[in-house]
């Protein structure tokens, strides 16, 4: 590891620890990030960034940032994050303590603070070696919405970036490999007619019934898609009264598959459904898309260089207390004690043997793997040469749970976050030493999508009502 990252480390350390904690305390969903992006604004100002922060679509108040140091080729982007998750409010403590509101579930709080922590250190590297290049951090909103940084290339944000960095909390740090869903969350609202349910139900027509019967019909579709496909919804208004017949509903889906053109082939099916439901029930349906995106594109090129990075950093250490906070934490999640080694469900290869706290780097395989999850890093990745690391964190309590919460809120999270922060730190500097790997990687990523449809980003309707039938009709 290059002498000044261990050396800014070494004194700003409980900075950015500090920093982590700030934002856990003050959590904030989607959209809503002002108090995160204003904090790590701050802090990044505080280490000689020029900073801009301004408000990304839909949001009305300043949930986005650009911080940048440097000048000239090439420009590196560090991704960084810090929405929170509705209904996730926990202490950062070992045993179940909720609060009342959103949580960082999925560990934002420290890869906002651990990702600017890099690029500080990066520019540390920089100043002292007096390498050439920028260097730039981006506070990206509303991930869990899956449209922070869509909109952020709407808005021409990365216009001028060559390759991004990113990290994600979760399991042994490592390279990223997997290959994380396409996705598109979309609302159908069906309107009815109201009538009393029992003295006049002739007169009406139940949105809610068509709403159910929508429902109906995708878990039928279900038999008939993709191993890969995964359909989810939620209902967001059905009625307020049984003797009411309902005149509005509104269900919520989101439909993910390992690539978009899977996406768009099951959407489409899934609109012929709500067609189907209304006529069904006679009633009206339109649906609005909120939000979607890509799967990733892998870079292989920037792959290797990451691993090299982080192959220069030492491993993290924890103490006992860490463990002994995993180890309740474990307990209290899943009813039982926690084994000296965890299930990896067939990842093994991937990840290695796991305790709850793993310390090992793991070695790339050197080609994709399949994983569920979806985010908008995959459409920064469809144009611009993108690698993310993965890693930090309590293993053994499930995603975007109160355990993550409080994984994300202790002191072995905050410890993550510093790593993470040495590991990009160390990548923007390889990079900057090595800058024909810049070219490589753009001609890999062209490469890649040679052939296929230009990038179109999945953006929201903005309200517009773009399929409406019924009884009209």
């Amino acid at each position: 590891m290059d002498r000044e990252i261990q050396k800014w480390f070494l004194e700003n350390h409980e900075g950015v620890e500090a920093l982590s904690k700030r934002i856990f305390d003050h959590p904030e969903v989607s959209g809503e990030e002002e108090y995160a992006c204003s904090q790590v604004a701050s802090y990044l100002r505080e280490h000689e960034f020029e900073v801009e922060t301004y408000p990304v679509a839909p949001s009305k108040v300043n949930n986005g940032l650009t911080a940048k140091w440097g000048d000239g080729y090439p420009v590196i982007a560090v991704l960084g994050e810090y929405d929170a998750l509705p209904g996730l409010g926990q202490e950062g403590t070992a045993s179940r303590s909720p609060i009342e509101g959103p949580g960082h579930g999925c560990g934002h709080n420290l890869m906002g603070a651990g990702c600017a922590a890099g690029a500080i250190a990066a520019k540390q590297v920089m100043k002292e070696q007096k390498l050439s290049g920028t260097v730039k951090y981006y506070g990206c909103p509303a991930e869990e919405g899956l449209a922070g940084k869509v909109q952020m290339m709407k808005m021409g944000c990365f216009d001028d970036v060559d390759i991004c960095i990113a990290w994600h909390t979760g399991g042994p740090f490592r390279v990223c490999e997997h290959i994380c869903q396409s996705m598109i969350s979309v609302e159908f609202s069906f309107y009815g007619i109201t009538s009393h349910a029992a003295c006049a139900p002739q007169e009406g027509r139940s949105a809610l019934d068509a709403a159910q019967l929508m429902n109906m019909g995708v878990e039928f579709l279900r038999e008939h898609v993709d191993d890969a496909v995964r359909i989810h919804y939620v209902f967001g208004a059905a009625g307020e009264r049984p003797n009411v017949v309902p005149d509005y509903a509104v269900v919520k889906y989101y439909i993910r598959s390992d690539k978009k053109e899977s996406v768009d082939q099951v959407f489409g099916r899934v609109c012929d459904i709500a067609k189907g439901a209304a006529l069904m029930s006679g009633t009206k349906v339109s649906y609005k898309i909120i939000s979607g995106g890509y799967e990733p594109v892998l870079n292989f090129t920037l792959n290797d260089v990451l691993y090299e990075a982080m192959k220069k950093v030492p491993n993290i250490v924890y103490d006992e207390n860490d463990y002994q906070f995993a180890k309740e934490l474990y307990k209290n999640y899943n009813g039982k004690e926690a084994p000296d080694t965890l299930d990896m469900a067939g990842r093994e290869a991937i990840m290695g043997k796991c305790c709850l706290l793993p310390t090992h780097l793991c070695v790339p395989l050197g080609t994709g793997w399949a994983e569920s999850g979806s985010t908008d890093v995959n459409d920064v990745s469809q144009v611009i040469p993108t690698v993310q690391l993965f890693g930090g964190g309590v293993m053994g309590v499930g995603g975007h749970s109160w355990g993550v919460t409080a994984s994300s809120g202790s002191a072995a999270g905050r410890k993550a976050a510093v790593q993470a922060g040495k590991y990009i730190a160390q990548f923007c500097a390889d990079v900057l030493k090595n800058k024909e790997v810049v070219e490589k990687s753009k001609n890999e990523l062209r490469e890649v999508q040679k052939g296929k449809p230009p990038y179109s980003p999945i953006l929201a309707s903005d309200g517009e009502i773009q399929l409406k039938i019924g009884e009209d009709q």
